[in-house]
């Protein structure tokens, strides 16, 4: 008499494994930025953006991620879905010194453009370097960033809330 069918036996191991693997994933250190973590950032019209004729977004978001890593320093993703169509968006990112309630301090384009396509949506993403935080002088400040979506006609159309970011 068998404990268990044979054709059982190899489910059983390949379970066993996978929750092993599981278990000492979970336990492993986590190596992202422990100061400043992911945040997702959701786009809203703004009131010039409206005047001007910019449809409230369907979705939009910025999603910022430190990763703090010796070859990537942060990815910005970004996502417009339903916005004007066949419109390019420059990113640039407003500084307050210190935080959100800190005086307004210099905008910063990324150099990250966004062009949508006939159904309005688009989406880019910035790579920042360490090397790139080092020549602007960042390492270990606080500022309170506002990532705004600017047209060819530099109207500022979609804008984030600000938020405090620790740059390590």
């Amino acid at each position: 008499m068998h404990n268990a069918r044979p054709e059982r036996q190899p489910r059983r191991l390949l379970l066993s494994a996978a929750l092993a693997f599981l278990l000492l994933a979970s336990a492993s250190p986590v190596l992202a930025d422990q100061s400043n973590h992911t945040t997702r950032l959701p786009l809203w019209l703004t009131p010039t953006g409206e005047a001007a004729g910019h449809p409230t977004l369907r979705a939009g978001q910025v999603v910022n991620i430190h990763a703090n890593g010796p070859v990537v320093f942060a990815i910005e993703n970004y996502l417009l879905n339903g916005a004007k169509p066949m419109t390019s968006y420059a990113v640039v990112l407003g500084f307050n010194v210190g935080s959100c309630g800190g005086a307004f301090a210099f905008p910063f384009p990324n150099g990250v453009t966004l062009t949508t396509d006939a159904n309005g949506n688009a989406h880019g993403q910035a790579r920042i370097t360490p090397e790139q935080v080092a020549s602007f002088g960042l390492h270990d400040t606080d500022w309170g960033i506002v990532w705004t979506f600017v047209d060819g006609d530099g109207v500022a159309a979609y804008s984030t809330t600000c938020t405090d970011v620790h740059i390590d």
